[in-house]
């Protein structure tokens, strides 16, 4: 095959639009077309198969050096990208709230490197909050990137040992898979965000462009019709709760290949994907992805919701005109060196253009979100929002030791010791308790999964096995403690699971003595800063005080549940943490000006504070008893 054959192939255009197409439709209208988001899965297929069919060959023979393939790669996708992140940062100063500039800094920054998709994991699953985050959508070009990094590498092998190159392609693409469908069970966020769960999408295109299938006119008909459905299957067949790598991506992916596969071997225009509006959307396909999510995501902050479908008409006839603008003024001329033809000044260019996005990052940074921008009293508010303890173990921690259940939070080395358990109210404790403890000569300890002491048992990720591995875990650190903090719903349903789990910690060898569980935070729209900040921008009233007798009404199933269990088990004692929140009846929504809580349930550092007393007092009664010391029995 001719490289001219290689290089442009009938009906590519077509299906980039298809992708294209179905991802900007669930983005503007995601009830309509659930399964859009698979879009971005035939993309990465396609990435691959054109990339090798385009350089594989030339790079192995040395026709062109890796080096001018990365100058294309940079000709081919930077100057529009970083057009795109300009005016989205202009655009997010003025329309995002402290909250989500932050947020969106945060992204930034991450830009430049491609390593923004390790941002958006640590932020959460990708259909939290996705609207509040104008570059969401980049996770993928990251994706890309590092994909063709590892590329060179696949040069690299192939001019050594052109033999070596199906088996490793081979064996990366079906590990990549399998552990892309064991990491999905334990965390769904990292199967779709980490390039090894999606290497095997890659991986299919990459085999498929170094291959020559030869099909039957017939045969090749019924193959491309047999991918198009699967495809349409994947796009129209399934939501947002599909697991990733599943089903969904299987066909999506599987489908693509088939439709490539027949393309290739036709060699002749298609009579639907070569029609003259498919090809031109998939020749703009590169901006149209660029420009509709910081169009649609800012659109829907601008008007306070989710976009109407007159709204997300008009936000995707601004996508078409802001791509077809970007692609005939951008993208071409710089593809073709008519804009910046001397690849040094087009390198630096691009290298200083990261160093100003990485500075704007900052700014967001250290200025909380622009905070600047607002009167005091609702900067104060949205910076509570902001203040929240980093959570879980540190991620190298949790990558360089990936067996171990804990993690320590304060350097003492002692032979009393204690392990936090709990979800992320026991991830805002875990810093505090760290350092009363630092004072008593007391290890402090937090549990590296996002477990409830009931949730053990009910899940994988929270399973006996795992319970069992943290307490052998405790016996070498030799704790003899555990505080549990969770957030335990008004109407808490898992008393028997509690119990349970309870009593597999106190009868375990590892010789726990004591546990203590700490009773829900007083927790109401009341301690929202969102309900404040939203009062005085729209003139409404606060929320109704919020009382220590409402807190008991509230959440006094779960506390009965608390006191039977600590009534029946021996060693297990109750924290209640609502006379500290509400010493005078009413609760406290500031201490000293500043929000005791960045959400309605989750505490604040100004917050966390005001529960000093009780976690200095638990840490003394810890270390009295272990001394021999009688205590006044300040827990029930």
């Amino acid at each position: 095959m001719s490289q001219a054959a290689r290089d442009h192939l009938h009906g590519v255009d077509g299906l980039r639009a298809i992708a294209v197409i179905a991802v900007l439709l669930f983005h503007a209208f995601p009830d309509a077309v659930p399964g859009g988001f698979i879009g971005v899965d035939i993309f990465f297929v396609i990435s691959g198969f054109i990339i090798t069919r385009m350089y594989f060959f030339r790079l192995q023979a040395g026709q062109i050096s890796l080096r001018q393939f990365y100058i294309r790669r940079i000709r081919r996708l930077a100057p529009a990208y970083v057009v795109v992140l300009a005016a989205s940062t202009v655009a997010a100063y003025f329309v995002l709230n402290p909250v989500y500039l932050k947020n969106y800094g945060e992204s930034l920054a991450a830009q430049p490197l491609y390593l923004q998709n390790i941002v958006f994991w640590l932020q959460g699953d990708y259909f939290d909050d996705a609207h509040t985050k104008p570059l969401l959508h980049t996770w993928s070009l990251a994706i890309e990137e590092q994909f063709y990094l590892l590329y060179g590498l696949l040069i690299l092998l192939a001019r050594a040992k052109r033999a070596a190159v199906l088996p490793v392609l081979l064996l990366c693409a079906i590990a990549s898979l399998a552990g892309g469908l064991l990491v999905s069970g334990m965390s769904p966020k990292t199967a779709f965000y980490w390039l090894p769960s999606r290497v095997w999408e890659l991986a299919a295109g990459v085999l498929l462009g170094m291959a020559y299938i030869p099909l039957s006119e017939k045969a090749a008909m019924l193959l491309r019709l047999a991918g198009l459905l699967a495809i349409a299957a994947a796009i129209a067949m399934f939501d947002q709760r599909s697991v990733f790598p599943g089903l969904q991506a299987i066909l999506a992916c599987g489908g693509t290949v088939g439709v490539l596969a027949a393309l290739s071997a036709r060699q002749r225009r298609d009579v639907m994907l070569d029609q003259p509006l498919a090809s031109y959307i998939g020749q703009t396909s590169y901006s149209l992805y660029l420009w509709h999510w910081p169009v649609i995501s800012l659109a829907g902050i601008w008007v306070g919701h989710q976009l109407s479908v007159m709204q997300g008409m008009v936000a995707l006839a601004a996508t078409f005109i802001l791509a077809s603008l970007s692609y005939r003024y951008i993208e071409v001329p710089f593809r073709k060196s008519m804009l910046f033809p001397v690849n040094r000044k087009l390198v630096g260019s691009v290298a200083v253009s990261g160093l100003l996005t990485v500075g704007v990052a900052l700014l967001f940074s250290l200025t909380e979100g622009a905070a600047y921008r607002y009167p005091a009293k609702l900067a104060a508010l949205y910076s509570a929002q902001l203040q929240r303890s980093p959570y879980r173990c540190p991620i190298l921690q949790r990558l360089m030791r990936p067996g171990q259940e804990m993690c320590p939070r304060n350097d003492v080395v002692s032979d009393t010791n204690v392990l936090i358990v709990g979800d992320s109210h026991a991830d805002q404790l875990d810093e505090l308790v760290a350092s009363i403890g630092k004072s008593r000569n007391v290890g402090v300890f937090l549990a590296t999964r996002n477990c409830n002491l009931h949730d053990f048992g009910t899940s994988a990720f929270c399973s006996d096995k795992v319970l069992n591995r943290m307490l052998e875990q405790s016996a070498e650190r030799k704790i003899t403690s555990i505080i549990s903090v969770s957030f335990l719903k008004k109407d808490f349903d898992n008393e028997q699971g509690l119990q349970a789990a309870v009593d597999k910690v106190v009868h375990h060898p590892a010789s726990i003595k004591d546990v203590f569980i700490m009773q829900v935070v007083p927790n109401n729209a009341y301690f929202d800063p969102k309900e404040y900040i939203s009062a005085i921008e729209n003139n409404k009233n606060k929320p109704d005080v919020y009382t220590i007798n409402n807190y008991r009404a509230d959440n006094g199933k779960q506390i009965s549940a608390l006191h039977r269990i600590a009534k029946s088990s021996p060693g297990v004692r109750i924290l209640d943490p609502s006379l500290l929140i509400c010493p005078h009846l009413e609760c406290q929504f500031e201490s000293a000006g500043r929000p005791n809580y960045f959400d309605p349930h989750h505490l604040s550092p100004a917050g966390v504070k005001l529960l000093t007393p009780l976690f200095a007092q638990l840490i003394n009664q810890i270390v009295q008893e272990k001394h021999g010391m009688k205590t006044a029995g300040a827990f029930q």
